[in-house]
């Protein structure tokens, strides 16, 4: 399997949550579109990495983390994408960030911020159009694939 198949994977699962995420909007279930969000992104990332670089992604489910992995893996940052993403990442980092906060709260050690845990649909919202904007913008980095061309002799 190629890196860009492995790309095509994660982005089907990317778009896939995304998809979901919205859906759980609709149905107003606001705490869960911040996780989906997470994970979308997450993903994305994790194909982008194998996609530039040949290589697995960390088992990380931090966002700024995995971006970073990338803007610093040299297959990656010397290229013309690569030195575009690195520019441009600090416009998304803090949205990457805030991002992971709604993740974390899934987590033990927040228990007494069980209150947290619910958010209104305004920041549902705000979360989940940032998040598709997150999105678009990673997508734009991915090369197209080389399409393999069969000559027909006659």
């Amino acid at each position: 399997m190629t890196g860009f198949e492995k790309y095509e994977y994660w982005l089907t699962l990317s778009r896939y949550d995304i998809e979901t995420a919205k859906v759980l909007l609709d149905a107003e279930r606001y705490s869960y579109v911040p996780v989906v969000c997470q994970q979308a992104v997450e993903r994305l990332l994790k194909g982008m990495f194998v996609c530039h670089t040949g290589k697995e992604a960390s088992k990380s489910h931090n966002i700024p983390f995995l971006a970073n992995k990338l803007a610093e893996n040299p297959t990656f940052a010397q290229t013309p994408a690569g030195i575009r993403f690195k520019k441009e990442k600090d416009d998304y980092e803090e949205f990457m960030v805030d991002l992971m906060f709604y993740y974390m709260s899934d987590y033990p050690f927040s228990y007494k911020k069980f209150h947290e845990r619910f958010i209104e649909k305004s920041v549902a919202e705000n979360l989940y159009n940032n998040t598709v904007k997150l999105l678009t913008w990673l997508e734009s980095f991915q090369p197209t694939p080389v399409k393999k061309v069969t000559r027909i002799i006659i």
